[in-house]
């Protein structure tokens, strides 16, 4: 069973798992460097055309459990089946019938306000949760180049109240419902100095 913050990470974790995946997928691209014709180096083998990283993680995978008889398989099992077979389990405990056999279905399913409180109140809580957090956490480098929000250090000149936020290549914003004051990025620079400066000189 998961308390009130794991379960909300959870929750978090499930609603941020789509965009994701779709950043994944982009990144399973070859980069934009241009292929030469031929294969260098001492290997006759050609390069994959995409990245065999993000390809384990999002590559299809057998049902059930896989037995490596050749020693070749590696890495954690990709990460559509592990939320295919959370769904499952939520689906045949709960007596539903799954509808739909894709990742952003399955998500969906195991958003849901119902399924989402009565999974978290399992004895196999802590163990969903960790496999989300591990698929989360995997994705999450490969999604750097989304813009990010980050709390700023300095007191919102209009409320007052250490609330003010960037978002990369956007203006700095106070996230106080009653002030909402907006600053460009060198306006927020001189306020920085402004503030070294009296703080110097105390």
């Amino acid at each position: 069973m998961l308390d009130y913050p794991e379960a909300t990470r959870l929750q978090r974790q499930l609603g941020e798992l789509p965009e994701l995946l779709i950043y994944a997928e982009l990144a399973l691209l070859p980069s934009s460097a241009p292929r030469a014709g031929r294969v260098s180096g001492a290997t006759r083998t050609a390069p994959l055309p995409c990245r065999a990283d993000v390809l384990s993680l999002l590559g299809p995978a057998a049902p059930g459990a896989v037995h490596d008889r050749s020693g070749d398989q590696a890495g954690p099992q990709p990460i559509p089946a592990v939320i295919a077979s959370w769904a499952r389990l939520v689906a045949e405990e709960t007596h539903q019938c799954l509808v739909t056999g894709t990742v952003g279905g399955h998500l969906r399913f195991l958003t849901r306000r119902r399924e989402l409180a009565w999974s978290v109140r399992q004895p196999w809580a802590d163990e969903y949760a960790a496999e989300i957090d591990d698929a989360w956490r995997a994705l999450q480098p490969l999604a750097m180049l989304r813009a990010r929000r980050r709390a700023l250090q300095l007191p919102c000149p209009r409320c007052g109240l250490l609330s003010l936020s960037q978002i990369d290549g956007d203006d700095v914003r106070c996230g106080n419902d009653a002030c909402w004051a907006v600053l460009r990025a060198d306006e927020y620079e001189r306020r920085i100095e402004q503030y070294l400066a009296i703080h110097n000189a105390a």
